[in-house]
């Protein structure tokens, strides 16, 4: 059965120093932005916000990251993006700097290369922090391979890792290079340029998106086909837009309704209302305004029952019934109870979930692992964590006392 305390190692967070007990059923009316751990656990550390401010909590109930930033991303491949004010920077999973807080912009690290802009012009920092791509650039786009879309007086070419200009700027506008080809745009027209710069397919089309699994979508007026590498039109012109292929299939619209397509140009199923593309094989779709899932051939795999869905995330989806959300998993089966006030995607083993004013961090059995709540009396800018008869005195994110028995 489950349990809302599980008899195994709970943490609990309280604003204040208060009883070591936190009831389901305590209500607090403070400021939304007061505390709030509705997040995910992305390399082993989740954003957490008191006060207004962002820090990073790790599986131990401990804020390894002290809540001073006004924005902060989760982290990927060991780096967040954290902003003070208006200025953006780096940092680690240690809570140290990789840059100085001094940047209008940046983007994760693709690779070796980060974007960023300052002073009005974009650039490129290393894994290290150095700007090895000084901002001289009009704009820029981060890379994906080996080479990067920039502009220079409002005309588009592509630059490698280094800096060295591949491609001469001579679009008016220019999409990644992906599977050896560039969607880009010339007098109006799109069409594909190979690696090299040279023009692959003529600029011809109206709209043209990257290649994805050997496919990429073409508009020519108002209607839309999908096209190989070598340029042969596989369908009619006659969809309103197709979406990327993932795992050999994709999601069309014709006449306001949806459908899904093989990448032998293969019609699956069509005539339905709303779809979600999915990235494990399942779509999600309505009917009486309810929603469900089907598999790539159309067979229905879970029967519309719920008022909201989420995509699949480790094997498990979030769902709505009644205003409340649990998981199901791939069979269609609700494998955590439908009892929360909100959820989150699984990541990292883990999903946050908050059931009246009690944050939970739960595991794919539903047991919790972490739970995170605002006292009654709480002073805002005092957090207790406590882990068993453990406990850590935190002020702001930063710790001031700990009682370890």
């Amino acid at each position: 059965m489950f349990k809302l305390f599980s008899n195994k190692i709970i943490t609990t967070v309280l604003i204040a120093l208060v009883a070591s007990q936190v009831r389901a059923d305590d209500t607090v009316k403070l400021p939304a932005s007061t505390f709030n751990a509705g997040y995910s656990f992305n390399d082993g550390l989740s954003k957490i916000k008191i006060n207004g401010k962002f820090g990073f909590l790790n599986k131990q109930g401990t804020i390894s990251v002290e809540c001073s930033y006004d924005y902060a991303s989760d982290f990927q491949n060991g780096f967040s993006i954290v902003r003070k004010g208006t200025k953006y920077g780096f940092i680690l999973k240690n809570g140290l700097v990789l840059t100085d807080l001094a940047y209008d912009f940046l983007e994760p690290f693709e690779g070796d290369r980060a974007l960023f802009k300052k002073d009005g012009k974009f650039g490129y920092l290393d894994t290290s922090g150095n700007e090895v791509i000084p901002n001289t650039l009009d704009f820029a786009m981060s890379f994906e391979g080996n080479l990067a879309v920039f502009s220079e007086n409002k005309k588009s070419g592509y630059i490698d890792r280094s800096g060295k200009v591949t491609i001469t700027p001579e679009y008016t506008f220019a999409l990644n290079f992906t599977e050896g080809l560039a969607p880009v745009m010339k007098d109006g027209k799109w069409g594909f340029i190979s690696e090299d710069g040279t023009l692959a397919l003529a600029f011809e089309y109206d709209f043209a998106s990257n290649f994805k699994e050997g496919r990429a979508t073409v508009t020519k007026g108002n209607k839309t086909t999908i096209i190989n590498t070598k340029g042969q039109s596989l369908t009619k012109y006659e969809f309103d837009n197709i979406s990327e292929f993932v795992n050999g299939y994709a999601l069309f619209m014709q006449e306001g309704e949806f459908g899904i397509i093989n990448k032998k140009s293969s019609i699956k199923i069509s005539g339905l209302n709303k779809m979600v593309q999915s990235s494990n094989g399942l779509y999600a779709f309505t009917r009486n305004n309810l929603w469900g899932f089907m598999n790539t051939n159309g067979k229905e795999i879970v029967t519309p029952t719920f008022a909201k869905v989420g995509d699949f995330h480790e094997g498990m989806a979030r769902v709505m019934q009644d205003g409340k959300y649990g998981y199901i998993d791939e069979m269609g089966k609700v494998v955590i109870p439908i009892i929360y006030d909100s959820a989150e995607n699984f990541s990292d083993g883990m999903a946050a979930v908050k059931l009246r004013n009690i944050y939970y961090y739960i595991d794919d059995m539903g047991s919790e692992k972490l739970a995170l709540a605002l006292d009654k009396e709480s002073v805002p800018e005092r957090i207790l964590v406590q882990i068993n008869q453990n406990q850590m005195l935190y002020s702001n994110g930063r710790l001031v006392t700990a009682s370890l028995n």
